[in-house]
């Protein structure tokens, strides 16, 4: 079966655009006619982007990694200091 651009809901043009017509298929198996929430980008790199503060803090590079993430020094010392490994 072959999709047409104009086969998929208006609501649902850019997904097919961004995933193709394999990938969107899966995607109506696996959750058609679900609600599908879907985190903003912040919210699913955090966990990577502080894992990687953490592997990149030296103990007195706050200020710098504060610079580069676009964060304050206490978010980067929070960061660190929490035991949140994930």
């Amino acid at each position: 079966m072959k999709l047409k651009h104009g086969d998929v809901c208006e609501n649902m043009d850019a997904l097919f655009e961004l995933v193709g017509e394999e990938k969107f298929l899966e995607i109506t198996k696996l959750y058609g006619g679900n609600n599908v929430y879907i985190p903003t980008y912040k919210s699913a790199i955090r966990n990577s982007r502080n894992r990687e503060i953490r592997r990149k803090y030296n103990g007195v590079n706050t200020i710098t990694l504060a610079s580069e993430y676009g964060m304050s020094s206490n978010q980067i010392k929070k960061i660190v200091k929490s035991c949140d490994y994930k």
